[in-house]
């Protein structure tokens, strides 16, 4: 059965399905994307927090795409470096028998 979990943002509540499947706990999820808000709403003016709610939202959302993206790039260039690294210690072990 799906968990449902509901998140305060801004004032307004939201609400996602989890993956059952996810190795990640949804709440983990939850809370990274608040505290990831709370940041972002901290630059903004305070009189700008109640009407820019979207602003707040959408520059989060960039940021968290930001992280994606840059986290995917160091990804691949470990995985390209694991495959480099033994390669070489392949080449080394067939040299030597």
């Amino acid at each position: 059965m799906d968990t449902i979990i509901t998140i305060e943002l801004l004032d307004e509540q939201f609400k996602f399905k989890a993956d059952e499947k996810s190795t990640v706990d949804p709440e983990d999820i939850a809370q990274y994307l608040i505290e990831e808000v709370r940041q972002v709403e901290a630059r903004f003016p305070a009189y700008a927090r109640k009407t820019n709610k979207l602003a707040i939202l959408v520059t989060a959302a960039l940021n968290i795409a930001k992280q994606n993206a840059e986290m995917k790039n160091r990804h691949h260039h470990f995985l390209h470096d694991v495959a480099v690294r033994t390669d070489k210690l392949q080449r080394l072990i067939a040299a030597s028998t």
